[in-house]
């Protein structure tokens, strides 16, 4: 791993465009949960229609993108005030912070796989190190 810290300036860019998509992902999602949980037709009940599949999945992959940006958002901000790296620590607790939205948000079979999900993105920004 590099021992080259970047500008403060590109982490400022870095965490401002991360935190952008971080609520883009989180909006999306609460609309997904208020969709899910109204009786009220909406977009959600078409996509059901066609394929009752399509929603779960789209749900995983909204929970693992706002797990990723947010944890590039943390890592940048540890970065930014500390200069030293983030640890293990914060993945952790970022990955159980998302997993506690998710299943408040989604339920007990998004949560499980959107955990497979946030590891498989674990392990990818791990081996992004080396």
């Amino acid at each position: 791993m590099s021992d080259e810290v970047p500008e403060r300036e590109e982490i400022i860019r870095s965490t401002l465009i991360t935190v952008i998509l971080t609520s883009v992902f989180l909006i999306i999602g609460l609309l997904f949960w208020a969709w899910t949980n109204s009786d009220v037709d909406s977009p959600l009940t078409a996509i059901n229609d066609v394929n009752p599949f399509i929603v779960p999945l789209l749900e995983i992959l909204l929970v693992g993108g706002m797990f990723f940006f947010m944890t590039v958002t943390v890592v940048n901000l540890r970065l930014y005030f500390t200069r030293i790296r983030s640890g293990w620590l914060e993945i952790i607790v970022l990955l159980i912070i998302q997993m506690v939205i998710s299943y408040l948000m989604f339920g007990a079979e998004v949560t499980g796989a959107s955990f497979v999900l946030c590891l498989a993105i674990v392990w990818y920004i791990y081996l992004l190190q080396d």
